[in-house]
């Protein structure tokens, strides 16, 4: 018996169900699997993609990082001069919290200045659109209000290493104290405060002085490029304008 022809049999609008685009002969129920399968696909293949974007943005995740407070923020320092802002806040969130909780006031001082230039980044003002739509780690710092957060970061830091210096000298460290002090004048210069900079400049100088009249063990480090203290602190004054 011949079989019958499977096409020829078919109504029209079955026809059209196994005649599709391409002229491919498929039964109705088994295209529809298809696109479903090939919509699927699809799907899948987006979401790997934006998954790979994903891990690509917080490959910094996995990294292995310091427990150091200060090199977290010398970590930060390297993340935002690569236009990576995300993992530098952490990092500084971090490190803040750690020095918070050690109560060393001049390792948060260093935390609040470089988060105070951090919000005036470039780093920062590439990623308008993800800071406005997720905020910052400090719920206290907008978009909007940024800059004016900066300099109160920055006056927190000055604060932090006034307590420092009373430490500092406390303990008899002029070591300490004259390098605190040099640190200091460089955040009167970014609030633009250049008399305040060469004041401090003035004090690191004195502190250094006191230290070499006391024979003291310590020595204050040698800002780079200097062959003495007092060669950087010349320097300084001169780079401020300090008469």
């Amino acid at each position: 018996m011949r079989r019958p022809d499977l096409v020829s049999s078919l109504p029209k609008n079955r026809l059209r169900a196994y005649f599709g685009a391409t002229d491919t002969l498929l039964p109705m129920d088994f295209s529809c699997s298809l696109k479903k399968a090939k919509t699927m696909k699809k799907l899948l293949s987006a979401f790997v993609l934006l998954s790979a974007l994903f891990l690509s943005s917080c490959v910094y995740v996995s990294l292995p990082e310091s427990s150091d407070p200060a090199a977290r923020l010398e970590e930060a320092r390297r993340y935002t001069a690569q236009g990576q802002p995300f993992p530098a806040e952490r990092l500084i969130m971090e490190a803040m919290r750690t020095y918070e909780a050690e109560n060393n006031p001049e390792g948060l001082g260093n935390a609040c200045r470089d988060f105070g230039i951090f919000l005036r980044s470039g780093a920062v003002a590439q990623r308008e659109g993800a800071y406005r739509e997720t905020g910052f780690l400090d719920s206290s710092v907008t978009w909007d209000n940024r800059n004016e957060k900066s300099n109160a970061f920055l006056d927190k830091a000055i604060a932090q290493y006034n307590e420092a210096a009373s430490r500092y000298q406390r303990q008899g460290r002029y070591d300490l104290l004259s390098t605190l002090y040099y640190t200091q004048a460089a955040v009167y210069l970014l609030q633009n405060n250049p008399a305040q900079a060469c004041t401090a400049y003035d004090q690191s100088r004195a502190a250094w002085a006191e230290g070499a009249v006391r024979n003291t063990a310590s020595r204050a480090d040698i800002p780079g490029g200097h062959a003495s203290f007092h060669d950087a602190i010349t320097a300084a004054r001169r780079q401020a304008g300090c008469p």
